[in-house]
């Protein structure tokens, strides 16, 4: 689809260039169809005419209905193979801007997408794009053909008498004034509507989203509820806006009806006067019933036009909204000796909220690497930082003695694998969520070796599809083997770093020991970074990063920090709690059993 990039890299949606595009020779044919269908329509009174005159002359009118019939079928066909081959062109247009606004949906920085909510960004991809067949339809046939339709009969009815003519404009200006204030006002009704019906899909897909929250505490009818209120402000959106659509109609015909009735008082004289004849005066009153048609297409034309214009307004706010920076422009060649990751008094703020406070360590090239804290600490924005998710407000961040600017995101993200808190599956079958980001198929029997090595061989076998099983439907994992399905993504990427957040949080001990001993295996030779939250995943770690409201408190081993710091002898010593006394301040605490949580 043509695109007019912008110095930011964002880009506006332009509906009859894109139209075009690829399109022309299906486009031309369907406007040429739809003037032909207007020409045929245009010609039909005069034929009204000679039907007149004929039968006043005891003539025999077969010329003039045979002219009739085919005028009327042909321009039939021709709105119809014109109709056609506008919803062909159409349907691509729409099609196009749903996979342009999704691709830049996906580009987008994670904080924004938060920020517009998923559902509101859904229905921008799905219902506004729709919208925009209305643009086309309209623009490209209704208009032309109406506004060529309508000229046309008044140039008609002027040359068949002009004094009726300004009759019929006189009586028609007065019904054009009120429509001319209803069209003014529905296009900040359909904004209104297609913002109302944003909110409510976005709420509508943070319930679905919830559902299971929502059935445990019973809380349906309060959800509902709250819908309720959605749906009633798209409900009322839509009112107002048909309120003023439905004035258009009447207002036309208001005029229509006010022009015959002053047409048939003027025509009376004329009639008498010999200066209109009989046959001039029935072509004229067929166009004078003939041209409210294409008047109402237009105004409604123009109506419809302002849906279809507010909905390529909410698409380019999309469309407008700056992408992730693509960092440095040329591949970086990441130092082999230096840290994998460092942070230097980096300081990062959220909506006004200093969530990272000048931050600084250096995460090993090779080795386990733990950041642990009271929840709400920071240590998931640490890593997002990491992955470049959010950007810095101040300091350095540094991966592979680099900064993290000079890499090319592309690359970046290659050198690193991220296993988030939730464990997230994409939609789709087990072979395309172990094989998420590969740029080739992966060998069976290589996926078949990371489910083994998680203990998930057995329950992918037992699927009815195996690796080709949908997820998340009929079928689905447990929590905890969805979580050990994404941790084997990780071994089916040889990436320089690995990140962790609280990757224990759902699995019970032996699933737990596999998932150790699978960091452990990988740290041997790359960088491994977890938030975690249990004793049995610290200790083990080569550096220990603690966290605390957004500061690095304190760094070292397991035993160093145990001597030194009260933060976090604290997490140690109140999980251990769990099971009797605590340990005394300062006394080291022996290895926790698998399982143990740090709070």
């Amino acid at each position: 689809m043509a695109r007019e990039p912008r110095p930011d890299g964002t880009d506006e949606l332009r509906v009859f260039t894109q139209l075009l595009e690829g399109r022309k020779a299906t486009v031309a044919g369907a406007v040429v169809m739809s003037l032909l269908s207007a020409a045929a329509t245009l010609l039909l009174p005069l034929q009204v005419r000679d039907l007149v005159m004929a039968l006043a002359e005891d003539e025999r009118p077969v010329g003039p209905l045979l002219l009739m019939a085919g005028l009327a079928v042909g321009s039939g066909l021709a709105a119809a193979l014109s109709s056609y081959l506008l919803a062909r062109a159409g349907e691509g247009l729409v099609a196009e801007a749903r996979s342009r606004v999704a691709a830049h949906i996906l580009r987008l920085p994670l904080r924004r997408v938060r920020r517009e909510g998923a559902g509101n960004l859904v229905a921008r991809a799905g219902s506004d794009s729709m919208q925009l067949r209305s643009v086309v339809d309209v623009g490209v046939a209704q208009i032309p053909s109406s506004l060529f339709l309508a000229v046309g009969t008044l140039i008609a009815m002027g040359l068949l008498d002009w004094v009726l003519l300004i009759v019929v404009l006189a009586t028609f200006a007065v019904a054009g004034s009120g429509i001319f204030v209803c069209v003014r006002s529905i296009r900040s009704g359909v904004e209104r509507q297609q913002n109302a019906i944003g909110a409510m899909s976005q709420q509508m897909t943070a319930a679905v989203l919830s559902l299971p929250t929502i059935k445990a505490f019973l809380a349906e009818r309060q959800v509902a509820s709250s819908l309720d209120r959605s749906v009633e402000d798209a409900r009322g959106a839509a009112v107002s806006v048909a309120r003023v659509t439905a004035l258009v109609g009447p207002t036309m015909q208001f005029g229509q009806q006010l022009s015959i009735v002053a047409v048939m008082v003027t025509s009376g004289a004329r009639l008498a006067s010999g200066d209109l004849h009989i046959g001039e005066f029935a072509a004229f009153i067929v166009y004078l019933l003939q041209v409210v048609a294409p008047l109402t297409l237009l105004v409604s034309g123009v109506a419809r036009m302002q849906s279809g214009l507010a909905a390529r307004g909410r698409l380019n706010s999309v469309l407008t909204l700056e992408p992730e920076g693509s960092g440095g422009t040329r591949p970086v060649e990441p130092s082999p000796t230096a840290p994998a990751v460092e942070f230097d008094a980096v300081t990062y703020t959220d909506g006004g909220r200093t969530v990272i406070h000048e931050a600084a360590f250096a995460a090993p090239a090779r080795g386990l690497t733990a950041l642990v804290g009271p929840s709400g600490a920071g240590k998931t924005t640490l890593l997002g930082l990491i992955e470049r998710f959010l950007l810095p407000d101040s300091g350095r961040i540094l991966v592979c003695g680099l900064p993290v600017e000079r890499w090319p995101l592309h690359q970046l993200r290659r050198e690193i694998t991220y296993v988030d808190q939730s464990f997230t599956l994409v939609e789709g079958t087990v072979r395309q969520n172990l094989q998420l980001g590969q740029d080739a198929d992966l060998p069976d029997a290589e996926l078949w070796r990371a489910l083994e090595q998680l203990g998930l061989r057995g329950a992918v076998e037992a699927l009815p599809d195996g690796l080709d099983t949908e997820l998340g439907r009929a079928e689905d994992l447990s929590g905890g083997q969805r979580q050990r399905l994404a941790a084997a993504r990780v071994l089916l990427r040889d990436t320089r770093i690995v990140l962790f957040d609280e990757p224990t949080s759902q699995l019970d001990s032996e699933n737990e020991e596999r998932l150790r001993v699978m960091m452990r295996h990988l740290a041997a030779e790359r960088a491994v970074i977890v938030v975690a939250h249990r004793l049995s995943t610290v200790q083990d770690a080569d550096l220990i990063v603690v966290v605390d409201e957004g500061h690095v408190v304190d760094r070292g081993t397991h035993e160093e920090l145990l001597t030194r710091s009260v933060l976090y002898r604290e997490l140690v010593h109140g999980q251990s709690l769990r099971g009797g006394a605590g340990a005394p301040s300062g006394v080291p605490v022996p290895p926790a059993p698998v399982g143990t949580v740090i709070r």
